[in-house]
């Protein structure tokens, strides 16, 4: 259809012109704390918002291509680049009130109007065959490349980063046999320096000489701590400084008595059992290799569980996330970094002899290490992160409030010194070549006390996937972590998704590997939401159940009816509702089905015998409405006793509204419209009505069933829809899929708004329509011409509509 490849093409050139758009707000006033309110800084360009602001609490903040949960740092910064061109939502979390950030002025429209045109000037020419081929031949394999050509920068836009495989396995690290000098400098922080001390003495058993030096802490407690140390341990030696001679200062003086390999360590760090063996590995195995850092839960790029999001650890964290990173393979596990962090560093006594000194202009303190590491690299030597030892960071203690003052200025010394790091930094970032173990390392972490929730889910959006994310902000509050696990697109991977309070980390990883870093979670509770468009639902479920131990749980929810049928929806292959029938009628059925949700076995006796084996295993099976309870219990009656019912509670309904007193009959339609929600219902009504009928989708619909009677709005947020309805002047609601829906939204929406809701006698659509007084049946196979006039009907009749609608 030519009408269909042109709407198409105007949701390609759509898209075109808002990656052209160029926008910048400072100053934005985040009003949601009276105490601190925050402010927003974003840049918009290139289909990406980049954020900086200032908060007091973590926000869910949202484009129309993502969402993210987002918390402070401990200076109160919120810095995050989101997919997205076209606007920006803050949600705050504890009031649930939310502003739509403005990203665009007036001339902002016509500048990325002028460039769109400008840069659409000499497409024609270069891509005349494609055009040809598209338009006059239906050629998709043209269309696909004027996609590509018109929008490169989307093609990996939202694509995780890919975890290395082998990442477990045990593997021998050479012998620390000439000692190494732990460089401890002091100042005041008596309570942490105590644990310090107490893990250093009780976790350090190789050879090494300990170099404490006292910073003229004017705490009483901090000198007879330290002077014990050295009574009881003869390897220890303590230096004490007449005057304060800054973090600098110290460590110069420490490195100056060192005579071997050096370990920097804070007196905030704490170090496990085995550490220093597994920081010393790599410098003992490549002399190329000047300093190593360990992961940390405040250690900037070495940060877990989220990148660059430091967190105070609760009880036992610290600990599970070092068993978790001591089951790594040390080997796979390095990382070259463009740096290394001083909080815990080893550095090369080969490279020391290079550059014996940290240098003095950064004052008293930060940054110096990224000075020496980068000073190094350019002589040619590696920085690296040791991701198989975890050491726990208690910062601030050293600093105190002025940290973040030193931060600012010492950055601004390190960017104009070394022009490129800053980007090197970012390229780090965007690679994220740490992810796997970060990923391990926090599974490890988080999957103490609670069993850790495990959501298997797909990549398709939708209602399942609204619910899930709002699960996922209830499961993080109450647990403090969630994983989701989803089908990737390539052979042998999984698209893995950690949630925690401090942000999201996602990325690609082999199922081997994600089953060794779940073993690493004290327990597990396996949720099954959604498998629709996995390439083998079956053969990853199974998988997933491998995961389990005995005393694992697992919940099966269906949000649809993948498990009875790969037709997920019950739509078979005659385009209909197939009302399950016997199982020869149902074989004939699946045997001719043209799509459906991955590979499947021949026969849907084996399909269902492999769901069926899930389901025996489940220790709930949830359905979301009674007619999906039906459903099931009509294919296996000896279940429904099990299924429990626990329906949605749809929250931000939309408000009521007042219908317009007169003019031509529009129906509203909510929601992405494709075949199974009754995208051909439309086109149908579309072809066949009377003049005066029009169609609004508040949505999308399949370019496939476009018609110049059906207009599309395009995306739209739910709080918007009372006011979308009244603008187009809306009758009445028409919810025309054909197919039992297990739950659905968009009519509780609709029926909010007071308007009459029209809905196939079918699902839970039906079921929700049916106990709403402004709620309307329609039988099946009311369509076309029929359908107007069973819509006109009932409008004709003044329906009175209730004072307001029951909750």
């Amino acid at each position: 259809m030519t009408t269909s490849r042109l709407a198409a093409m105007r949701r390609v050139l759509r898209t075109f012109f808002w990656m052209r758009m160029c926008g910048r707000r400072t100053g934005f006033a985040l009003r949601f704390d009276h105490v601190r309110p925050g402010q927003l800084d974003i840049r918009a360009a290139d289909g990406v918002i980049r954020i900086a602001a200032t908060a007091a609490r973590a926000a869910r903040i949202g484009s129309e291509a993502a969402t993210v949960l987002l918390a402070p740092d401990e200076e109160g910064r919120i810095r995050h680049d989101l997919p997205g061109m076209r606007f920006l939502l803050w949600h705050d979390i504890p009031t649930g009130r939310e502003i739509r950030v403005p990203l665009y002025r007036a001339h902002d429209y016509v500048l990325g109007g002028l460039r769109t045109g400008l840069s659409l000037t000499l497409f024609p020419f270069r891509h005349g065959a494609d055009l040809i081929g598209y338009f006059l031949k239906g050629d998709s394999a043209a269309g696909d490349r004027l996609e590509r050509a018109l929008l490169p920068q989307l093609a990996a836009a939202d694509h995780p980063p890919d975890a290395a495989t082998g990442l477990f396995g045990a593997g021998p690290m050479p012998p620390l046999t000439e000692p190494v000098d732990i460089i401890l400098p002091v100042y005041d922080a008596a309570d942490v320096l105590t644990l310090c001390l107490e893990r250093i003495a009780a976790n350090t058993p190789e050879p090494h000489r300990l170099i404490l030096i006292d910073d003229a802490s004017p705490d009483p407690r901090v000198r007879p701590l330290l002077e014990d140390v050295v009574r009881r341990h003869p390897q220890a030696r303590l230096l004490v400084n007449p005057q304060n001679l800054g973090f600098i200062g110290t460590v110069n003086r420490g490195l100056a008595e060192a005579r071997g390999h050096v370990v920097l360590l804070n007196s905030d760090a704490l170090v496990p059992p085995g550490w220093l063996t597994r920081l010393m590995a790599p410098i003992l195995d490549d002399p190329a290799i000047a300093s190593v850092t360990p992961l940390s839960n405040d250690a900037e790029i070495f940060d877990v569980p989220v990148e660059c999001r430091a967190r105070p650890l609760g009880p036992g964290e610290a600990e599970a996330a070092d068993r978790a990173a001591a089951r790594l393979n040390w080997r796979s596990a390095l990382c070259d970094a463009p740096v290394g962090v001083g909080f815990c560093m080893a550095m090369a006594r080969p490279w020391l002899e290079l550059l014996p000194d940290l240098d003095t202009a950064f004052g008293r303190g930060y940054g110096e290490e990224v000075d020496w590491c980068r000073k190094t690299a350019a002589l040619g030597a590696r920085h690296v992160c040791a991701a198989h030892l975890f050491v726990e960071h208690r910062s601030g203690s050293s600093f105190g409030a002025e940290k973040a003052e030193r931060v600012r200025a010492n950055n601004r010394l390190i960017s104009n010194r070394y022009p490129g790091y800053d980007l090197m930094v970012q390229q780090f970032r965007d690679k994220d070549p740490l992810v796997g173990p970060r990923l391990a390392v926090g599974i490890g972490m988080l999957g103490q006390g609670a069993p850790l929730r495990i959501y298997l889910a797909h990549r398709l959006g939708g209602g399942s996937e609204f619910w899930l994310q709002t699960r996922l902000e209830e499961v993080v509050t109450q647990n403090g972590a969630a994983l989701v696990v989803r089908d990737a697109p390539g052979p042998d991977r999984l698209q893995v998704e950690l949630y925690c309070r401090e942000g999201i980390t996602r990325c690609l990883v082999a199922p081997a590997d994600l089953a060794a870093m779940l073993a690493g979670a004290e327990a597990r509770h396996l949720v099954y939401s959604n498998l629709v468009g996995a390439e083998d639902p079956l053969g990853l479920i199974d998988s997933a159940l491998s995961w389990l131990a005995p005393d694992d749980r697992l919940s099966v929810l269906f949000h649809d009816f993948l498990p009875l049928c790969p037709s997920y929806t019950l739509i078979g292959s005659k385009g209909r509702f197939c009302g399950l029938p016997g199982p020869e009628t149902c074989q004939a059925c699946y045997a001719r089905l043209a799509v459906t949700s991955g590979k499947r076995p021949a026969a849907i006796a084996t399909w269902r015998a492999g769901w069926r084996k899930v389901m025996d295993r489940a220790d709930e099976l949830i359905a979301f409405s009674e007619d999906s309870r039906a459903q099931l219990a009509r294919v296996w009656p000896d279940l429904a006793g099990r299924i429990e019912l626990q329906p949605h509670r749809p929250e931000h309904l939309p408000r009521r509204i007042v219908p317009p007193p007169e003019g031509p009959l529009t129906v509203g339609v909510l929601g992405s419209i494709g075949h199974n929600k009754g995208a051909g219902i439309l086109h149908d009504l579309a072809q066949h009505a009377a003049p005066d009928l029009g169609i609004v989708v508040i949505g999308k619909i399949d370019p496939a069933f476009a018609h110049h009677r059906i207009r599309v709005h395009g995306a739209y947020r739910r709080e918007e829809i009372a006011d979308l309805a009244e603008h187009y002047r809306i009758r009445c609601w028409l919810i025309p899929s054909i197919w039992p829906e297990t739950f659905c939204f968009a009519v509780h929406e609709t029926l909010a708004t007071g308007l009459p809701v029209f809905v196939y006698d079918i699902g839970a659509q039906a079921g929700a329509a049916a106990a709403a007084i402004n709620g309307h049946l329609l039988p099946l196979g009311c369509e076309g011409a029929a359908l107007d006039r069973h819509l006109r009907r009932h409008l004709g009749a003044g329906v009175t509509l209730p004072p307001a609608l029951p909750a």
